[in-house]
């Protein structure tokens, strides 16, 4: 009996404990259900986009610098200033170069005759180029075979000079060894002296006749026939002459260009019509530095250039739609279009990324150059598909199914969906659910994730 008794009240307790687990069981699906989340299945228009982000740049900005030294002259803009293509920015001093630039266009006028002389010279010319040649080869030729005439000239010259001397000098010999002198034996003295250097140098003049001229005066002779042949070449239409006189021209007109082009650089002009956003000089300091000297922007439209993943580049194609968010300007809403795709990538830190450059749309939002924004770019749209937030989605990581809990009155099942596109919140639903399903995430269920 009183074993009975004791399988009795076992069975009771065990009953018990049962009916207690049950009702803890139901206490705690009663309240996870009361904590967890749902949403139902709708449509509506799906986006799906990439995600980037840049820093605002102008449609074109240029750093202008003096590409000549020289001292600041003026400076004729101010930061903020609009001008037009062709203004004036800044000068350096340019008296030097302006000095060049006359120096040049004068050699060109000077070669210009030259060169027209060579074409159709003046027939005063001609003769007056033979006569100085005939007279450089006649030069030569006295230096080349001295003449017999003046060979006997000289020679009678100094015979006669060496005469003279002889004379005076018995004549000085009668009266030097005179114990006492006086003035006619100091003039006699004096005049044997002429004598004697008269006939020296008539003796050095027959010399230098009749061996005629030395190697240095026969190579300035030659040099002198040499040009005098040159020049009467230039005037009677010698080829090589043309083809020198045309170089000649060509090279002082290349001179001249490139004088004009130093004189240029002396200024900074506008090379478009823009805003002036930055001037880094003052008049009177030297020009250069590491700063440009003026900064040039054309602030009439504005883009972006974010990097995109290799990943993501394929969904991309030129005049996609794109929405951007200016971190200076929240809430306003600003649009642009995809102008450009770098046909090249660029690697960095082993990342390969492409140069996708964002055009901004005309706006009235006050974008300024140099903003950070964020950009979507738009690659699909689905109107009106049936929609579910990503984290309601489990992915099987096996098989890689995906699979949502649907609520259906107080079961909740779970069933496997095929999805379509798919943004970073929400993906669309093409097989599975129908609109109006609920869908339920319960607190403790495991392994929910975005696709």
């Amino acid at each position: 009996m009183r074993r009975c008794r004791w399988i009795a009240i076992g069975l009771a307790v065990v009953a018990g404990g049962v009916f207690l687990f049950a009702l803890a069981r139901s206490a705690q699906s009663d309240t996870s259900l009361q904590a967890a989340e749902t949403v139902k299945v709708e449509r509506k228009r799906l986006v799906a986009s990439i995600s980037a982000s840049g820093s605002v740049s102008p449609v074109a900005q240029v750093s202008l610098n003096f590409s000549v030294p020289g001292t600041v002259s003026q400076v004729g803009v101010v930061e903020g200033q609009r001008v037009r293509a062709g203004d004036d920015l800044a000068r350096i001093d340019s008296a030097e170069l302006e000095l060049a630039a006359h120096q040049a266009e004068q050699a060109l006028i000077m070669q210009r005759i030259a060169y027209s002389q060579t074409l159709s010279p003046r027939q005063d010319d001609v003769d007056a180029a033979r006569a100085a040649l005939a007279s450089a080869q006649a030069g030569l030729k006295a230096l080349q075979q001295p003449d017999a005439l003046q060979v006997d000239i000289a020679r009678r010259q100094a015979d006669v000079a060496n005469e003279t001397r002889h004379h005076v000098e018995l004549q000085w010999n009668q009266v030097k060894d005179a114990p006492v002198g006086g003035l006619g034996r100091d003039l006699l003295q004096s005049q044997f002296a002429q004598a004697v250097l008269q006939a020296q140098i008539a003796d050095l003049q027959y010399q230098i006749v009749a061996r005629g001229g030395s190697a240095a005066q026969l190579a300035a002779a030659r040099a002198q026939v040499a040009q005098a042949q040159s020049a009467l070449n230039r005037l009677t239409g010698d080829e090589r002459a043309r083809q020198l006189a045309e170089a000649q021209l060509r090279q002082a007109e290349i001179n001249l260009e490139l004088a004009r082009a130093r004189l240029d650089q002396a200024r900074l002009v506008a090379p478009f019509d823009g805003t002036v956003s930055e001037v880094n000089i003052v008049p009177g300091e030297a020009a250069g530095g590491l700063q440009p000297a003026i900064v040039l922007a054309d602030l009439t439209a504005f883009h972006i250039d974010v990097g995109v993943d290799e990943i993501d580049v394929g969904r991309l194609s030129e005049g996609q739609a794109v929405e951007v968010q200016a971190d200076a300007l929240p809430g306003v809403p600003i649009r642009g279009v995809v102008d450009r795709i770098a046909p090249t990538a660029r690697e960095s830190a082993g990342v390969v990324s492409y140069i996708v450059t964002i055009a901004l749309e005309p706006s009235e939002a006050p974008i300024r150059a140099g903003m950070s924004a964020i950009v979507d770019i738009i690659t699909d749209v689905r109107e009106e598909a049936r929609v579910v937030p990503n984290r309601f989605i489990r992915i099987d990581r096996a098989t890689g199914r995906a699979y949502v809990n649907v609520k259906r009155g107080d079961q909740i099942e779970e069933i496997e969906i095929m999805t379509g596109l798919r943004n970073d919140s929400e993906s669309e639903v093409l097989q599975g659910l129908s609109e109006g399903d609920e869908l339920i995430i319960l607190p403790s269920s495991p392994d929910f994730f975005s696709p």
